[in-house]
């Protein structure tokens, strides 16, 4: 595994600009972004007299010592530090292809590529990315709170099969899905996973699939923080 990984951040619409800016001055040349949502339930939207949370996810690659960095003064510049304004985390990279794609992705850092020399045995927190049928956020997020999540951000995608049977557990490969991301300690990870399962999972009509991440370092996510026991309440 190399010393690189990705360095994301979830924020408001309202950061679109802010963000790019922030890793230029800061060195980071290749930033992408995708448009997102919020997990909050539409009978809790409609209460409140909110649209939709819209949000949006910023990725970058660099090398773990550099991402702490921009962590710690991401958090600090933009507010990251205030409740519903984002967050920001790291996931390791496991390899990447060739020089080529190491000077896109990092063009103007000038990273020489080398081994990790101090990974973790155990992680803190997990990312997990469950992907279910459009229309069904609500009953999948409403699982994952049951077992502790905090919440979730969405994006939409569709899954495709050009070969074979599309259809999965009576699923269909090829229909439009939407894939939720939840950022959790590790401690809550299988319980979370569990309730998703059992109230959402396959044999439900969300047909939720799901896979974790590892997530090294998390910033502006001070419950999660607390629950993984890094910071104290």
């Amino acid at each position: 595994m190399h010393d690189l990984c990705l360095l994301c951040a979830i924020v408001k619409r309202d950061y679109s600009e802010q963000m790019p800016a922030f890793f230029h001055t800061h060195g980071v040349n290749t930033v992408t972004s995708l448009l997102c949502e919020g997990t909050a339930g539409k009978k809790l939207l409609d209460l409140l007299g909110l649209e939709e949370t819209q949000k949006e996810l910023f990725y970058v690659m660099t090398t773990r010592p550099r991402a702490r960095r921009l962590m710690s003064s991401m958090v600090h510049e933009l507010g990251l530090e205030v409740p519903g304004h984002g967050m920001c985390f790291t996931v390791p990279m496991g390899s990447i292809g060739g020089a080529s794609s190491l000077d896109y992705f990092t063009h103007g850092q000038d990273i020489i590529l080398g081994e990790v020399k101090e990974m973790p045995n155990q992680f803190l927190y997990e990312l997990i990315i469950a992907i279910a049928n459009r229309g069904h956020v609500d009953s999948v997020m409403d699982a994952a709170r049951s077992a502790g999540a905090m919440g979730g951000t969405v994006l939409h995608a569709k899954g495709t099969n050009p070969f074979g049977e599309n259809k999965f557990f009576g699923m269909s490969i090829a229909d439009e899905k939407e894939m939720i991301m939840i950022l959790t300690a590790a401690n809550q990870k299988t319980a979370i996973m569990r309730a998703i399962m059992d109230k959402a999972g396959v044999h439900s009509p969300a047909h939720t699939v799901m896979f974790t991440l590892p997530v090294e370092s998390v910033g502006g996510l001070r419950s999660v923080m607390i629950a993984a026991g890094e910071i104290e309440e």
